[in-house]
């Protein structure tokens, strides 16, 4: 708290003196709320910027930015943030006074993260980026202060963070767009000592040794080979093993998987009893595993890496809190001088973690419009069509540990293992004998195709089924397939007629109009040609006039059906995301942490009208109204697997939906007391609560003793 008020105070200070130029919009700080721990650095609605631009169209871009309201961070205090580590980020929960005491447990929690990353190199000492105090204040003070939505918010800048961009400036200028590299400012040459300041080359090395080190905590070598062991990792499901090769010999290389085919059996599980193929996954031997990796040269691919790594489901939890969407991970760990994949382009926005190790990447812009921002991945090109339709590429580099790439979907690339570059320092505990990154990916099966595949059917039903017209339900016009389709596309768009019928249209015209000497010739087979089309033209517009008519009714029926579309790709993102990874100061709040802190006390367990209430985490759950009853869906009890668990909705009667939706909208740092939420009387408000309570999704505090006035069950 202390903290932060001095770091606004010093930057008050500094503005006085200077006017400071800082990119995107800065907040006002202030909150709201009743917790203590929030109340530092919550900060008003501010405007941000996104664009849907095709990736390489400046023009585009300007003018298809549209400004919307989104609490964001100021932006010094989002720039401090951002020199702490994604693990210090993810594991400290309480704000650290370093040297003090009673900070102690959070504080170790990150250090034997660190030392677990590092057993391999014991008695290598790595500097964290925290031991450089910004200013008079230490970042590591202020992260307890953060709400979950500024955590996240901090977390993918802390990742970018060597790029120098900062959030809105990454949303407004590459996210979907173009690619971003964050990387250690570093020329081939070797940097100038002179930029060191004091100490030269030791300065040197120790940002490079903090850069290199910034990642950790998340995958190694050894934690692979744990996670294969602990978890009897199976073949095609949870790993790949592949090459890029010319494994033909016909000069051409492309990739083939080593994974063995699972093993087919019978079951008797069918529908109606019968018998039906099923298959089992192959068991991985973690010794076949890394001789094909260390002696053929094989890359190895983790997916789902998440699913057994909390760290890294933690990470995927914030930032599906940032992006709003799905967001899953996979590994890859490649020797030296291999490749593992081909040349291709993904349906996935990536940020790629190079985490051990040098890897050379290779990125192309999309080939055209059509693949620009895809919906689906492509095939393997080979290198061929590499060098002969993707040009040069847009970006090449060696990414080194701690750098981070991040790639729109519809980027070409490819990535082979090299050896430490000859600028870049030889650092302890760092090893060039593979590589590893951590692939995050996000968006899939998220933009406006995905939601209009939704709301368009359900849009065409309800206008279909309307009680006011029945327009869409009257017969199509009879015969309309002898004058529609492809075969009978008139030549000039629009129905004009050829310059030679022209000339006949406008004889028979005059003998018509004017009377015409009919002994002048008209070719009467050109003449009835000229009927033909001027029928079929006539016919045409109207059958397009009246399927307009229809279309727009369909239309404006969707844009009166958008909540309800949205309420779907809703329920589809609970379906799909992970279980949120809660913080300690989120799951002390839930009846299960309370309950066995209690030791069955039985206030602990209850809501009471002067219980203070919130979501446990933001947008974790959903209510939508189905068959008139209010529905709720969340996704606390999801599996790490993508949807490994089905949702399991809670159902309530109509009239309490406006207590539900004050539950589900009041998130950090707010609270609202059980007896201010909408109902009839107060036993029903307790009801409601309690069961969101009972389910684990909702956070309570209790400021006074309990209020029995009223009591429930």
């Amino acid at each position: 708290m202390e903290a932060a008020k001095q770091f606004r105070k010093q930057q008050g200070e500094k503005k006085k003196k200077k006017k400071s130029k800082i990119k995107g919009h800065t907040g006002a700080g202030g909150v709201k709320g009743e917790e203590k721990a929030t109340a530092a650095v919550s900060s008003t609605a501010v405007t941000a910027s996104a664009s849907s631009a095709g990736a390489g169209d400046e023009n585009e871009e300007e003018d298809d930015d549209v400004d919307v309201e989104e609490p964001e961070m100021e932006p010094e205090l989002e720039a401090l943030l951002s020199t702490l580590t994604p693990l210090q980020i993810l594991l400290l929960d309480e704000s650290v006074e370093l040297g003090e005491d009673d900070n102690k447990p959070a504080a170790s929690m990150l250090e034997e993260a660190e030392e677990s990353i590092m057993e391999e190199d014991k008695d290598e000492q790595i500097p964290t980026e925290t031991d450089d105090i910004l200013g008079d204040v230490n970042p590591l003070h202020l992260i307890g202060d953060l709400t979950i939505q500024h955590r996240a918010r901090t977390l993918l800048s802390s990742i970018i963070q060597p790029s120098g961009v900062s959030v809105s400036e990454f949303y407004k200028r590459y996210w979907g767009k173009r690619p971003l590299l964050a990387a250690l400012e570093e020329s081939e040459d070797g940097a100038n000592e002179n930029d060191y300041e004091d100490g030269g080359e030791d300065v040197k090395l120790q940002q490079q040794l903090e850069h290199a080190t910034r990642l950790n905590g998340f995958l190694h070598r050894k934690s692979i080979d744990d996670m294969i062991r602990k978890n009897k990792l199976r073949y095609g499901l949870d790993l790949n093993v592949t090459r890029y090769t010319d494994s033909l010999g016909n000069g051409t290389r492309h990739r083939i998987t080593l994974d063995p085919p699972p093993k087919k059996r019978k079951s008797k599980t069918g529908s109606g009893g019968g018998a039906v193929d099923d298959v089992e996954y192959i068991v991985a031997n973690p010794t076949d595993v890394w001789t094909n990796v260390d002696a053929s040269h094989c890359t190895l691919r983790l997916l789902r890496p998440h699913e057994h790594n909390d760290n890294i489901h933690s990470m995927l939890s914030l930032l599906e809190s940032e992006f709003g969407c799905m967001v899953g991970s996979n590994a890859y760990l490649t020797p030296l001088h291999s490749q593992g994949f081909a040349p291709h382009y993904d349906d996935v926005d990536v940020f790629i973690l190079q985490l051990e190790g040098y890897k050379r990447w290779r990125v192309y812009a999309p080939m055209n419009k059509q693949e620009t921002l895809p919906r689906v991945s492509s095939r393997d090109y080979t290198e061929k069509e590499v060098e002969e339709s993707m040009g040069e590429e847009v970006l090449d580099v060696v990414l080194v540990p701690g750098d981070v790439l991040y790639l729109p979907r519809g980027w070409i690339h490819q990535a082979e293992t090299v050896a430490r570059p000859s600028h870049v320092s030889k650092l302890p505990g760092i090893t060039d004998a593979h590589s590893l990154h951590l692939t995050v990916s996000a968006m899939q099966n998220w933009c406006w195709a995905d939601f209009l595949e939704i709301l368009m059917p359900e849009a065409l039903e309800s206008a279909s089924a309307s009680e006011t017209s029945i327009s869409l339900r009257e017969g199509l016009p009879r015969n309309f397939l002898a004058y529609m389709g492809t075969m009978h596309q008139l030549d000039d768009e629009g129905g004009e007629l050829p310059e030679g019928l022209k000339q006949v249209a406008e004889a028979y015209a005059k003998r018509v109009a004017k009377g015409a000497d009919k002994d002048e010739e008209i070719d009467d087979e050109a003449l009835a040609e000229v009927m033909h089309r001027q029928r079929t033209a006539a016919l045409q517009k109207q059958f397009k006039e009246e399927a307009k008519k229809r279309i727009m009714r369909v239309a404006k029926q969707a844009m009166s059906m958008l909540d309800d579309a949205c309420d779907q790709i809703g329920k589809r993102f609970l379906s799909d995301r992970l279980p949120p990874a809660l913080l300690p100061h989120e799951a002390t709040l839930t009846k299960e942490s309370q309950s066995a802190a209690a030791h069955h006390h039985d206030a602990s367990k209850k809501i009471w009208p002067n219980s203070l209430c919130r979501l446990v985490r933001p947008n974790i759950a959903r209510l939508v109204i189905e068959d008139s009853k209010a529905v709720l869906y969340h996704c606390l009890d999801n599996s790490r697997v993508y949807q490994g668990t089905p949702l399991s909705p809670m159902e309530f009667e109509i009239d309490d939906a406006p207590a539900l939706e004050q539950l589900l909208t009041t998130v950090e740092p707010h609270w609202i007391m059980v007896k201010d939420l909408i109902h009839g009387d107060v036993e029903d408000k307790m009801e409601i609560a309690q069961a969101l309570y009972d389910e684990g999704i909702l956070a309570t505090i209790l400021l006074d003793t309990p209020d029995r006035s009223v009591q429930t069950g």
